[in-house]
């Protein structure tokens, strides 16, 4: 055979493998973008209808792996992988919320290990908060300036499908919830502070009340927070407590979350306290929920919550109790049914309006002399463990009330303003957590 046959021959089995090869690939391509483009039209909107914040950060967890293995397959996951990071993103900041409420118990009580340990699982846990949503704000970066031939904060993407509307807001929220997370865990991610700028831009772009009331919400906690970024702008308070009533009657309370986390970033207490008594009223009046986006006002209720038990635990030791979002621990009041709000502290009885503990019906007869002196006669010990709280005669000496976690109750419980030299901190900026 002559050498030039052989180089013929070389050259058409070499075209034909690569033929071959090339046709595998993309029948593995198409297949991989055929059954994105299934979940994205079939799956996507019932997780989105649902409303279990835990169980869609743990489905975040679980498939996000999965979802992201067909991109080395050549098929575009972006819009379902933002979402399911973002879900991801949830599990990671419940877990720092719940070592941040550790450190403070830990600080009141004069635990110097214990606080420190807590602080550092808190950064821990913002670390890989921020490094999922960070990853979720590239990842949708990427696919709408390739997909539309835009720069992010500058240009309005066309978008047509309501998907493609929810991803492009979930994507920005999640770049900003990123920096936040990002200073909590003391900068280890990286994420550039200059998010927040073109969020504040790019909110422009949504309809703001076809999404409840979120975009401008989202704007004006930026203005809050963002120095110079207010400027020639509307009060943003104004414009949050306008969202969140936007958001109310649309059914998705984002806008409430997002003056909630605001009104505690800056330390304004007055505005805090109101933006929990929104959110409170609606849950009292029972405001209808959007059907087709109930994960979303799960996800914004949570938030809530966290911010609140932040406060509530920041100030007392404890979580929110039953309403509490209405009703703070150094209000005088009492709800319907006659109970004192002090009993969300302490488990005693207000001991200036409540007898002490039926002492003449828990003593045997044999141990009271005469019915008139029984009360005189009736030892402490007859009276329950958990019953109400012992008389407030000075001549008997009462232990310290605590809570249903064995923590002193808030009003026992020593003040550990100056300690702060022993319990390494956080900087000022942690106070922009989620």
């Amino acid at each position: 055979m002559s050498t030039a046959r052989r180089i013929r021959q070389g050259m058409v089995t070499a075209a034909t493998a690569a033929f071959l090869l090339s046709g595998c690939s993309q029948i593995i391509k198409g297949g991989a973008n055929i059954a994105l483009g299934f979940a994205e039209r079939h799956i996507v909107p019932p997780i989105i209808a649902m409303d279990d914040a835990d169980m869609a950060c743990a489905s975040g967890n679980a498939t996000t792996p999965l979802i992201m293995s067909t991109k080395a397959m050549g098929a575009d996951p972006a819009k379902i992988g933002v979402l399911l990071y973002t879900s991801a993103g949830v599990c990671a900041e419940n877990n720092a919320l719940n070592a941040e409420l550790r450190y403070m118990r830990a600080a009141k009580a004069n635990q110097i290990e214990e606080a420190k340990d807590a602080r550092i699982e808190q950064k821990r846990w913002a670390e890989t908060a921020a490094r999922r949503q960070y990853a979720a704000y590239l990842l949708f970066a990427e696919h709408y300036e390739a997909k539309y031939k835009i720069k992010l904060g500058d240009q309005c993407p066309s978008m047509k499908s309501d998907l493609d509307k929810t991803v492009y807001l979930m994507g920005m929220v999640s770049g900003l919830q990123a920096v936040t997370n990002d200073i909590n865990a003391g900068g280890t991610v990286n994420v550039p502070k200059d998010i927040a700028a073109i969020v504040e831009r790019g909110m422009s772009c949504v309809n703001n009340e076809q999404f409840w009331g979120a975009p401008n919400a989202i704007r004006a906690a930026i203005w809050t927070l963002l120095p110079g970024a207010g400027d020639g702008k509307p009060d943003p308070w104004q414009v949050m407590k306008e969202s969140s009533a936007i958001g109310e009657r649309g059914g998705v309370r984002l806008p409430q979350a997002l003056y909630v986390i605001a009104a505690q970033a800056t330390g304004d207490k007055d505005k805090l306290r109101d933006a929990l008594r929104t959110y409170g009223h609606s849950i009292e009046e029972g405001k209808p929920v959007n059907e087709n986006y109930r994960l979303v006002d799960a996800i914004a209720r949570q938030m809530i919550q966290n911010a609140s038990d932040r406060y509530w635990t920041e100030n007392t030791g404890m979580r929110t109790p039953e309403d509490g979002y209405n009703r703070f621990w150094d209000e005088s009041a009492v709800d319907d049914s006659g109970l004192s709000l002090d009993n969300l502290l302490d488990d005693s009885v207000d001991t200036g309006t409540a007898p002490a503990a039926n002492s003449t019906e828990t003593v045997a007869p044999e141990a009271a002399p005469a019915a008139d002196t029984a009360t005189d006669a009736a030892p402490e010990e007859t009276a329950p463990a958990n019953a109400t709280a012992p008389s407030t005669d000075s001549s008997t000496e009462t232990a310290a009330p605590v809570t249903d976690e064995g923590m002193p109750a808030s009003n026992t419980v020593p003040d550990t303003g100056n300690d702060a030299d022993m319990i390494e901190d956080t900087d000022s900026a942690e106070a922009a957590a989620n």
